[in-house]
């Protein structure tokens, strides 16, 4: 292998775990994001966690694109896309001095948005419109796809431990839930 191909290989590795663990992060715990598009778009809450399910689902699905071969010109174009979404929600974050995390892998530790998230997003920009541009023949094989969803999901685990914590553990019912549902029947 090339150390272009390597570096094509490499590259869409980590850009994969990172849209596939920010994806996964906020179907897990939407209510960081939830608050973050609340603030920032003005819009109520089930439509900010339609918005925030919405963009999840896509960055998931891009994510898993670009270990597609036949799939990845599709997903390097969306990938731009998103990075050109990040950049600007970073900028608007960043004028209006929001101290919301910005919920990015669902987590209420993250910063607040701002120049690091618009970073992010020209440099998402930057791999999408590269990807796009790149000769097929510097790309990963077919075969590379099974090495790299491996890397992607090792990546994925590495970066986000609790997130399958938060997959699967119980939801708890408001207090006072069974105390309605009586009333009600």
């Amino acid at each position: 292998m090339s150390a272009t191909q390597l570096l094509a290989t490499a590259s869409t590795c980590l850009v994969s775990a990172v849209l596939v663990c920010s994806g996964l992060g906020k179907l897990a715990t939407p209510k960081h994001a939830r608050q973050l598009f609340t603030e920032l778009l003005r819009v109520r809450r089930s439509t900010a966690l339609t918005l925030v399910r919405a963009v999840a689902v896509v960055e998931t699905a891009v994510g898993a694109a670009l270990l597609v071969p036949a799939g990845r010109p599709a997903a390097a174009a969306a990938t731009a896309a998103l990075g050109a979404g990040f950049a600007a929600a970073g900028l608007v974050g960043w004028q209006r001095r929001t101290t919301l995390p910005c919920g990015c892998f669902g987590r209420p530790e993250s910063r607040p948005l701002g120049a690091r998230n618009v970073l992010v997003g020209l440099a998402l920009v930057g791999f999408g419109v590269v990807l796009l541009l790149e000769s097929p023949a510097a790309l990963p094989a077919d075969r590379m796809a099974v090495v790299a969803a491996s890397l992607v999901a090792g990546m994925a685990l590495l970066l986000w431990r609790g997130m399958v914590v938060d997959l699967v553990r119980p939801r708890t019912r408001p207090a006072g839930a069974e105390l309605t549902k009586e009333i009600a029947g």
